[in-house]
């Protein structure tokens, strides 16, 4: 907002750190909460999900040097996982915003995710190619800017799409995305867009009760199997 006010005079170059999201086996409602679609919501900020060390090197580089406002989003259950580790990159490493991520390239089925979603997406595909089934796993890495071009090449190459997320369901990124390929991509689609999400319910104390109610791999596994049986 601060560049409409000011007719692009003035800028606001300041970054919004915090932790996010669940898998914490007990972080309850207090310390698990999402809602990432909230801030994607207003328009003039970025929000940026890394899921990765070498995406979160280059986001933040990039965010650093930008003159607007980012939301730098960093998954709590990813601080912990040594999946999550890389080689460091460089001192002059970056990651453009607006520039999505090919996790796993495949021509049957598309996911699309981000945060603690892209490994359990990534390790679904895994054991689908042993039911032959070859699914394309797409990290959207920002969700203000989003990459909506790589999002439609590889869903009008699939026919195919599943959008896997943590926040819920209802309202959700996923839905957004969804709309867009419904508007934009209809002709070329195969199957329904399948959502894998949170329940609509707050995260619970007891890990067995988390388990259900945020999505797992095999969430993934079914809803991927469910449209590639279209």
């Amino acid at each position: 907002y601060m560049r409409y006010r000011s007719n692009n005079a003035w800028a606001s170059p300041v970054i919004i750190r915090t932790a996010y999201g669940g898998y914490l086996g007990g972080g309850a409602p207090y310390h698990s909460q999402c809602g990432e679609s909230i801030f994607a919501h207003c328009p003039g900020i970025r929000v940026v999900l890394p899921s990765c060390a070498s995406d979160a090197a280059g986001l933040m580089r990039t965010a650093l040097r930008s003159e607007d406002p980012v939301l730098f989003l960093e998954h709590k259950h990813l601080y912990r996982q040594p999946y999550a580790k890389e080689p460091y990159p460089g001192p002059e490493y970056t990651v453009p915003f607006g520039r999505a991520r090919i996790v796993r390239p495949g021509a049957d089925v598309t996911v699309v995710t981000y945060g603690a979603l892209v490994q359990r997406s990534y390790m679904a595909a895994l054991e689908l190619a042993d039911e032959g089934i070859d699914v394309e796993v797409i990290d959207i890495r920002t969700m203000q800017p989003l990459d909506f071009e790589t999002i439609a090449t590889s869903a009008r190459k699939t026919g195919r799409v599943v959008i896997a997320h943590e926040d819920t369901t209802f309202c959700g990124f996923g839905a957004e995305i969804a709309a867009k390929l419904a508007s934009e991509c209809f002709m070329d689609l195969d199957a329904p867009v399948k959502r894998v999400a949170a329940l609509d319910s707050p995260v619970a104390y007891a890990p067995k009760l988390e388990d259900v109610i945020l999505p797992q791999k095999d969430s993934v596994k079914q809803a991927v199997r469910e449209v590639a049986a279209f």
